[in-house]
Parts: structure tokens; C-alpha cells; sequence
């Protein structure tokens, strides 16, 4: 009787065993298939959408409110740049080769605490058409224009020149105290600027454009722009624009060139990938 119950509780195990396994593999297989549907909804929803496709190009435009210049003072005489005397602060000649700049850009109407002097060895490093930098002196601008712009630079070569210093690189940046509103008037322009573009696809292709269906910023390449100016040392501090890693070398400057025959407004630029398709169905065919 004790053998015949262990038998009968060793198939009663076995079969429960049996149910598990089954309802294991039909777990398994449903969940595979919906893996499978999962995986071809994902490429569906990937799938590029049928149209047309053009980039828009937008820019809008302020006055600026303040500006930064730098100025870079560099030696006549090529050479590498001379070492601190024994026991001397990193940075002290430097900074006493370019207090006259300084004094003749105060002299000039500047507030000595819109001046800033900078010395490094990223700056030391750099030669232009003579010696090495020397120093970067920062100007801080408000209300700017042109007109003053220029007369700071003039006074900051006049001062350099008395310690036999040249200016090699001028850059200004210029900067307003709200950047949406010029955002959104790029992105804007920009918007209208890709339906033009994409109205004139379309009549060329011989359909009729739809409907909006996608769109992507396409980020605008500053240091790309500034590099025709600057080489390798390209800025990367551009008012109201995103961020955009670039190669800077050490560059000794952060801003964009001086420009004297421009404005000092602020420039906001937008480029926007936007997609339409073609009106009534997103599967037409040209009419011609």
C-alpha cells in the first residue's frame, strides 16, 4: 500500500510538472510573437515619412545692449615668451607690460572695473604676425556701437605701442538681456522659409504640397563660419546661439572678430529640416 501511494504521488508530481513546461512554452511563444509585433511597429514608426523635405533658413536681429571686446596684446620681437624673474608672481610682467593699454583705455572714458587683464599661458603660446601674446584685455561695453567700439580699439593700440606691444587679434561680442524673443523670430522665419523652399519643390515636381508631417533643427556650425577668420583658433562664444564644441587650439580670444563696418546688433540664425506631404494622399504621384 506505501509503494502503490508513492507511485501515485510521483505521477501526480509528474503531471503538474507536465502543466508547468506546457504553460512555460506558451508564455515563451506569446512572448515572442509580441516581441516580433514590437520589433515591426518600431521599424514602421521609423520608417522616413513620403514628401518632401527642405531646410529653412531664419535669422532676426537686435540692437545689442552691452558688448565685450577683447584685444590681445602681443610682442614685436619673435621669441618665446620670457620666464618670471626667481621668486616673481606667474603673470606680473605680463600684467605690467600692459598697464599703459589699460591707463590709455581709461583715459578713453572706460571704468577700470570694466577692464579685465588676462594672462595665461594659452595666451603666451600664441604668435602672430610678430611675437607672443602677451596679455587679453576685456572691455566691458554698454550701449555699443561702432563708432566707440573703434575708438577703444585705437586707444588700447596707442597704449600698447608704449611698451612696444602690437594688438594682433580684436573680437567683440555683443549680447542683449532677453534672447526668446529673437529666438523665436529666427525659428520663425526659418519655418517660413522651408514652405517657401518646399512650395517650390513641389510645383517643380508637378504635385500639390500637403501638410507639415515632420520637422528637425539642424544645428547652425559657428565655429565652421569663424574659421575662414580664425584657423584652428575658432571661438566658441556666440551671444544667444547654443553651445557648439569646436577645435579652439588655445585660441586667445572667445568671441567673434570685430567687424567695424557692421552694426552692434545681436544675430540669432535657425535652421529647421521640416517635411510635408503631398496634398490628399501621402502616396501621390506627380501630375506631369
Amino acid at each position: 500500500m506505501r509503494s502503490r501511494s508513492l507511485i501515485v504521488h510521483c505521477d501526480s508530481i509528474a503531471s503538474r510538472w507536465r502543466a508547468v513546461v506546457v504553460v512555460a512554452v506558451v508564455a515563451l511563444s506569446l512572448s515572442a510573437f509580441s516581441g516580433t509585433g514590437n520589433v515591426a511597429a518600431q521599424d514602421a514608426a521609423q520608417e522616413p515619412p513620403q514628401g518632401i523635405t527642405t531646410i529653412g533658413y531664419g535669422v532676426a536681429t537686435a540692437p545689442a545692449e552691452v558688448a565685450e571686446l577683447q584685444m590681445v596684446a602681443s610682442a614685436i620681437d619673435y621669441g618665446p615668451p620670457r620666464p618670471p624673474d626667481p621668486g616673481a608672481t606667474p603673470g606680473a610682467n605680463e600684467r605690467e607690460a600692459v598697464r599703459p593699454m589699460v591707463q590709455s583705455l581709461i583715459d578713453a572714458g572706460v571704468a577700470e572695473d570694466d577692464i579685465e587683464v588676462i594672462v595665461s599661458p594659452a595666451i603666451g603660446n600664441f604668435y602672430g604676425p610678430g611675437g607672443p601674446g602677451v596679455a587679453r584685455v576685456d572691455i566691458a561695453i554698454e550701449q555699443p556701437t561702432p563708432e566707440r567700439i573703434t575708438e577703444l580699439i585705437n586707444a588700447g593700440i596707442v597704449g600698447a605701442a608704449q611698451e612696444d606691444l602690437s594688438v594682433q587679434l580684436i573680437g567683440v561680442g555683443y549680447g542683449i538681456s532677453d534672447c526668446s524673443v529673437l529666438q523665436r523670430d529666427a525659428r520663425s522665419a526659418a519655418l517660413a522659409d522651408a514652405t517657401a523652399r518646399a512650395q517650390l519643390q513641389a510645383e517643380l515636381m508637378g504635385v500639390s504640397l500637403g501638410n507639415p508631417v515632420a520637422a528637425s533643427d539642424v544645428p547652425v556650425d559657428y565655429p565652421a563660419a569663424l574659421a575662414a577668420y580664425y584657423g584652428p583658433t575658432t571661438p566658441t562664444d556666440v551671444g544667444c546661439s547654443p553651445p557648439a564644441p569646436a577645435p579652439t587650439a588655445g585660441s586667445p580670444i572667445s568671441v567673434p572678430p570685430f567687424d567695424p563696418t557692421g552694426s552692434a546688433e545681436v544675430q540669432v540664425y535657425a535652421q529647421v529640416a521640416v517635411t510635408y506631404d503631398f496634398a490628399g494622399s501621402a502616396t501621390a504621384t506627380p501630375t506631369a
